[in-house]
């Protein structure tokens, strides 16, 4: 169908693409940032307007040259929330604030009851009454809103800690209220690199403007998530006796989880594409409550380095080192992989070990793993670079560790292999597939290092010393790794199968 005049112009005023991220890109380093800044710089064609969720009262400084075809960018600081309700706004009548915390009840309850088509009724209650300030501050403060926290406490943790339970809702339901009080750019196209909140912005962009919407998961942000809470250690105080045991889905905890299983549900139903990275990370999504017809497995790429040296065998006297590349945060597993650090260094002299990655997202972590490294006499030994250009490093590093509790398709396993640098990574998300193969022809090339149990230092370190004291199978194995990045991971793919879904998406 051609297109009249003044839709083409439209179409140029309008951004092509609203790419919407939580936690990374352009104000944090990382796997993730890497690709999205890949993603655009890749499709100069396509217009891209970033919708930027952060933690911070403002964003930090980019930290990746700005693309051209980046055309807005809007920041919404999800911790200045509790300031969305200090403005002026419409006071609401009471019949009207009882109806509204009403709507937000019946959403929990067939929400929780398996109903995702419930947001679009709190959604459209949101914009009757008026994307307010006044609206946040019934929603988060209001009397009638206080007693449905009540209602639902004494409905099921009246046995638990009160306090645990409204810091838990207002973690989970003040974020929420503040998007659904937040303007969202009109765009052609809706693309969300996270369910949860991000995911859920992705959705109002549905909703508001009948455009398609993309969800694109790297990490599942629902496991994620809960993991973090599981490893809470702040949360679920009981004041039953200590003998009563209760199933975790029956506790504050298993309550904060089912929240985002919930919010990851509704942005499965309302995406038009569900894409992940393998194979195993589809099967949870459908599980999940995706759609099997939306969904689709496209695997990251990496631009291979034009020319590397040949790696040479290091002789009986270098330093190896050894390398964690990724944020400094929980589910990274920093301390496991100091653990192994220090049983490697008793039986390797020549080892030294670097982490390189930011330190500035979860403080009290990384504070807790110096005091690790300090403690076990380390401080020689392993350093801590912070943010670096990764690419700098990778020719004096022989080997690449991950620890992490939860991964998707890891790119840094990716780019060590681009260099000839096996892995020694956790058998979480794609890393078996990246290190040992995918399917029969992959495997034949040989695995490209060593995949370990999670959470198990001693087996990480047996690792690391079987390939710091091989010579001729670390070497081996580093060939195996940059065959396979050529084979079956190219970056060109990658950015054709995009743009093919951006333009089934209307672009």
């Amino acid at each position: 169908m051609t297109e009249t005049r003044s839709q083409q112009s439209q179409h140029r005023e309008v951004p092509d693409v609203c790419l919407i991220l939580e936690g990374t890109y352009p104000y944090v380093t990382g796997g993730v940032s890497s690709w999205t800044h890949q993603l655009i710089t890749r499709l100069p064609e396509i217009r891209f307007h970033l919708y930027c969720l952060i933690a911070e009262k403002e964003p930090g400084p980019w930290l990746y040259p700005r693309p051209s075809n980046v055309v807005g960018v809007t920041n919404l600081s999800l911790g200045r929330m509790a300031e969305v309700g200090r403005g002026k706004g419409r006071a609401l009548a009471p019949d009207e604030e009882e109806a509204l915390v009403g709507v937000v009840r019946t959403f929990h309850r067939e929400l929780l009851a398996g109903d995702p088509e419930a947001f679009g009724a709190l959604f459209a209650a949101f914009g009757k009454a008026g994307l307010s300030p006044e609206l946040f501050r019934t929603l988060s403060a209001g009397r009638k809103a206080w007693s449905l926290i009540r209602e639902f406490y004494g409905e099921q943790f009246a046995g638990e800690s009160f306090l645990d339970f409204f810091w838990m809702w207002r973690t989970t339901h003040l974020p929420l209220f503040a998007l659904l009080s937040a303007p969202l750019p009109q765009a052609r196209l809706y693309h969300a690199l996270a369910s949860g909140y991000a995911g859920m912005l992705g959705v109002m962009g549905k909703l508001s403007w009948n455009r398609p919407l993309i969800l694109t998961e790297h990490g599942l942000y629902t496991r994620e998530r809960k993991i973090e809470i599981a490893l809470a250690q702040w949360i679920g105080t009981s004041r039953e006796p200590e003998v009563a045991i209760r199933p975790i889905r029956e506790t504050v905890k298993g309550f904060w989880m089912r929240i985002f299983e919930q919010l990851g549900r509704i942005v499965y139903h309302y995406s038009d594409q569900v894409v992940t990275l393998f194979e195993g990370n589809r099967r949870i999504q459908i599980r999940d409550g995706a759609s099997p017809g939306k969904t689709r497995v496209v695997p990251n790429g990496i631009a291979l380095p034009e020319t590397i040296p040949p790696r040479r065998p290091r002789a009986p006297e270098e330093t190896r080192t050894v390398a964690l590349i990724g944020r400094v945060v929980p589910i990274k597993d920093v301390k496991t992989f100091i653990q192994a650090c220090r049983l490697v260094g008793d039986q390797d002299l020549r080892a030294r070990f670097l982490v390189m990655g930011p330190l500035d997202q979860d403080p009290d972590y990384t504070e807790e793993c110096r005091a690790v490294v300090e403690m076990l006499g380390l401080s020689d030994r392993l350093r801590f670079t912070g943010s670096v250009r990764v690419e700098e490093y990778l020719p004096r590093i022989d080997l690449v560790v991950l620890t992490s509790l939860s991964e998707a398709q890891p790119l840094v396993i990716m780019e060590a292999a681009a260099w000839g640098i096996p892995a020694v990574a956790t058998r979480v998300g794609a890393c078996d597939e990246l290190v040992n193969g995918r399917t029969r022809e992959d495997r034949m090339l040989g695995p490209g290092g060593i995949v370990t149990s999670v959470g198990n230092p001693d087996e990480t370190a047996l690792a690391i010393l079987r390939l710091l004291g091989d010579e001729p199978l670390r070497l081996r194995m580093g060939r195996s790794a940059r065959a396979r990045m050529e084979r079956f991971y190219r970056e060109e793919e990658l950015f054709a199968t995009y743009r093919e879904l951006y333009r089934e998406g209307g672009l």
